[in-house]
């Protein structure tokens, strides 16, 4: 089978060794924007600039899609459209309804449309799917995607560019893992996702929790700051407590190394399903959905993990209080977060209650007492409490039965305390910071 690689960046190389390693394909065209990089390969293969002279020369028979995010939806359809069949560098599309459309196309023109997901091959991936207990005795399974991007990156700076990668860790990490896990456990559904460290639009962790079909837990961490080297797993954990575990990384130990093996599964998969069609349909579309349902959530989201959100602020007391009750009856106000008013003064109460949905009663308290704001700000649920002898809690929200007088602010700790378990005097200052996750 004649291959042609259109995109000669980071990954193309992993491609082009596989190729030239699988004794039925053969490289017989490559095509890059950069001049400099098609230099090595002629007489015995042919250059190009234009992806669409390679399609149209006649010179091969597949493709490999190997471009920024956002070049492949143009460049399949194209490739599609002249018959050529395609194996295409994950993410298939950056937006879902393209890769659906990709789909069609292909059925229409009778081309294979393959998406590449290399960790499905992985030597320690595949031995975990075929060693699978009875599902009945899993409790969750987590997985780790995570990495320093510009050590993988290279001179590429697409991979931070939302534009052309239509986002970060999760569009480009987060197809990987989450077909790696598919792999293992089968159809995956997305029921959370939480983003963070996000940098000009670009997020550099995140925190992804779905379900398999028969509802096991699953969650995904995948990070692009990772400060030295790499994990990449996927642990089993079963209701006995033993754990079942995949190192992707296991038994290689130079950079990249665990590649090589998993690209020639991609090359001899692709290959296959051009040869014998596919057993299955490709999971690329699917892997696309769960990706634009991350990014819907992530994105709506107040919250993002590892970003400060606002400078810490201080109040000082100005009463102190010192007793508690185990049958207070306060309510969780609805509200996550209030504004205070410079010269405000606020109750503060501990409890161990953990109260978290509007309404929830709050009986074992801890009075701390009235602390006065010297400014305006705003406090929200998870700010982080602290006196002058360290971190006191979290705050859990706000009761109003003082109100208009006064918010009491209900403050998560570990046990009831007040003023004298905290050895607090007045005019001492607490500080309210935004919590980061």
């Amino acid at each position: 089978m004649r291959i042609g690689v259109i995109g000669l960046g980071v990954i193309a190389p992993f491609f082009l060794r596989a190729i030239d390693e699988a004794p039925d394909l053969s490289l017989t065209a490559v095509c890059d924007l950069d001049p400099g990089k098609l230099t090595g390969f002629e007489p015995r293969t042919a250059v190009f600039t234009d992806h669409r002279e390679l399609l149209a020369s006649g010179l091969v028979d597949g493709v490999v899609i190997t471009l920024p995010n956002h070049a492949h939806a143009p460049v399949v359809g194209d490739a599609l459209r002249a018959s050529v069949h395609v194996c295409c560098e994950k993410p298939l599309t950056v937006v879902a309804a393209d890769a659906h459309r990709l789909t069609r196309l292909a059925d229409s023109y009778g081309t294979t449309l393959f998406t590449a997901f290399h960790r499905r091959y992985n030597t320690h991936v595949r031995q975990l799917a075929a060693t699978l207990p009875d599902r009945k005795l899993i409790s969750h399974v987590t997985s780790r995607y995570q990495e320093r991007i510009e050590e993988h990156s290279g001179a590429e700076g697409w991979y931070l560019d939302i534009d052309r990668c239509g986002g970060g860790c999760v569009i480009d990490n987060g197809p990987n893992a989450l077909d790696a896990l598919e792999t293992v456990l089968g159809p995956l559904t997305l029921t959370d996702a939480v983003l963070g460290d996000v940098r000009s639009g670009v997020e550099f962790c995140a925190d992804l929790r779905l379900a398999t079909e028969d509802g096991i837990p699953v969650q995904v961490d995948l990070d692009w700051a990772l400060e030295t080297g790499e994990r990449k797993d996927i642990t089993v954990h079963l209701k006995d407590g033993r754990q079942l575990y995949a190192d992707m990384l296991g038994g290689f130990t130079e950079f990249k190394s665990s590649l090589d093996h998993e690209y020639a599964g991609i090359m001899a998969d692709f290959h296959r399903a051009v040869r014998e069609g596919r057993s299955e349909p490709d999971r690329g579309p699917h892997i696309v959905d769960l990706v634009e349902g991350a990014y819907g959530i992530g994105r709506s989201r107040e919250e993002r993990m590892r970003m400060p959100v606002k400078d810490p602020v201080s109040a000082h007391l100005v009463k102190l209080l010192f007793h508690r009750r185990a049958d207070r009856g306060m309510r969780l106000s609805q509200w996550r977060s209030r504004c205070v008013r410079a010269g405000d003064v606020h109750e503060l109460v501990t409890t161990t209650d953990r109260p978290t949905a509007t309404g929830d009663r709050v009986d074992r308290v801890g009075f701390i007492g009235f602390a006065e704001f010297p400014t305006g700000l705003v406090i929200e649920r998870g700010d982080v409490v602290t006196g002058p002898d360290g971190p006191i809690g979290r705050v859990a929200g706000f009761d109003e039965c003082h109100a208009p007088n006064h918010y009491n602010i209900l403050i998560d700790t570990d046990r009831v305390l007040t003023a004298e378990d905290l050895n607090l005097r007045p005019t001492d200052t607490l500080t309210f910071s935004g919590g980061t996750r």
